[in-house]
């Protein structure tokens, strides 16, 4: 087995029920560059029903909302990520990467010499 041990987890923050996650947060990510939910979830290969669900679930939980919607026109419509849905992505994302980070650590602690 070659490489350090790592570990692959999917995390999710929840109250009752799912609360936000990678999906959302990939989702989100793809509006801030693409200024549209129907593009950013085209490129994950998902309905925009679908997406549209994703994104209707988590701001139901979070009580506040995520997209800033922008009705069709001469310059077409979109989406732009709220203050606090951008604050929340930001956050997700450090507290995914230094989640995994200890995670990885604790996978080396815990394996090395038994996995190698």
């Amino acid at each position: 087995m070659a490489g350090q041990i790592r570990v692959r987890a999917s995390l999710r923050l929840v109250k009752e029920d799912k609360l936000f996650g990678p999906g959302a947060a990939q989702l989100l990510a793809g509006v801030d560059e693409l200024g549209s939910l129907r593009r950013s979830a085209a490129r994950m290969e998902m309905s925009y029903n679908k997406a549209w669900s994703v994104i209707h679930g988590c701001e139901e939980q979070l009580g506040f909302t995520l997209l800033e919607r922008r009705i069709g026109g001469a310059g077409g419509g979109g989406a732009v990520l709220t203050e606090k849905g951008r604050e929340l992505l930001r956050r997700y994302r450090a507290f995914d990467k230094e989640a995994h980070e200890m995670l990885d650590r604790l996978a080396r602690e815990h394996f090395a010499g038994f996995l190698e």
